[in-house]
């Protein structure tokens, strides 16, 4: 089995690219089946990205083509009204749009090139119902558009006796955290997504979801790569994370319940290496969804040093 997973390090990754047309029909991701454990209590959620830097950054009007085009330039401050996050391009779209706070699980390009993550444990953040983990103003961390791949962490750390602390890193540096008053497991959604809307049920890659189906003419979306998406049963310490952040896996590591190297490199699916289940559908991308880069050999041509 570990000879089986270290042989994929070296594989493929997901490329999601712009939809600058009219009508534009939008490729993505549809992932409709978590890893098992991950969720129910302290977690952690890894990937890497690299961002294409090429495009600009703008405003992103409904209905125009900045917003399909540019990066979000919008940097409204959490909870200042209801539609605060409205704006920016979804790396993931996991939002429950009936009710915000109820299981929704996303991460979005805003300010410039920053990156956060939203998250709803069934409490109630504020205007918005939804939580938002990420620096604000953006500005107090650096964009992601440099055209480098980038590392984010995403963590639910129990705290004190009834909290949960939610953190955001990037590269191993914690960006932001927040503090939820609950503990809630989250597969009371996402075992079977009770209450999603009709036909938004899972998570979306690349794409906000109901653009992707047509419930939305067009909404601003993630242009770039996507590689070495993992789950974890449990909290990682500060110090793993840290040190950490660029190790690759080997399969066998103490809550390691997901890993999708992307390894396929064709097909309409791509899957959990540690049980084999095909559980990402990739639709509309074609061949093109595919790229050749992968992270890992990206790092070591540029002299990176995997800890």
């Amino acid at each position: 089995m570990l000879g089986f997973v270290a042989s994929l390090v070296h594989a493929q990754s997901l490329n999601f690219f712009v939809n600058n047309k009219p009508d534009p029909v939008y490729e993505y991701g549809r992932q409709l089946v978590m890893p098992v454990g991950f969720g129910e209590a302290e977690f952690t959620f890894e990937c890497w990205i690299r961002a294409d830097g090429s495009f600009p950054i703008g405003p992103t009007i409904p209905g125009t083509e900045g917003q399909r085009v540019n990066w979000s330039d919008a940097d409204n401050m959490p909870y200042s009204n209801p539609d605060w996050w409205f704006e920016g391009n979804f790396l993931l779209d996991g939002h429950n749009n009936a009710d915000f706070e109820d299981g929704t699980f996303s991460l979005q390009f805003y300010g410039g090139g920053r990156v956060r993550w939203m998250f709803g444990d069934g409490t109630v953040a504020g205007l918005g119902r939804v939580r938002s983990i990420g620096a604000f103003p953006a500005t107090l961390t650096p964009p992601l558009l440099d055209d480098r791949w980038h590392q984010l962490t995403l963590v639910r750390r129990w705290l004190a006796v009834s909290d949960a602390q939610l953190e955001l890193w990037v590269d191993g540096v914690l960006v932001d955290s927040q503090i939820s008053p609950a503990r809630t497991d989250m597969r009371v959604w996402w075992d079977n997504w009770d209450g999603f809307p009709g036909g938004q049920q899972g998570w979306f890659w690349g794409v906000e979801k109901q653009a992707a189906i047509g419930v939305l003419a067009q909404y601003e979306d993630y242009k770039g790569l996507l590689d070495e998406v993992r789950f974890w049963s449990r909290a990682k310490l500060p110090m793993e994370i840290t040190t950490g952040f660029a190790d690759p896996v080997a399969g066998s590591e103490p809550g390691l319940v997901g890993y999708y190297p992307f390894a396929e490199g064709l097909g309409t699916t791509t899957g959990n290496v540690l049980n084999g289940s095909k559980i990402i559908t990739l639709v509309n991308g074609g061949n093109a969804i595919w790229s050749a880069e992968d992270v890992f050999s990206i790092l070591f041509s540029d002299g990176f040093e995997l800890r």
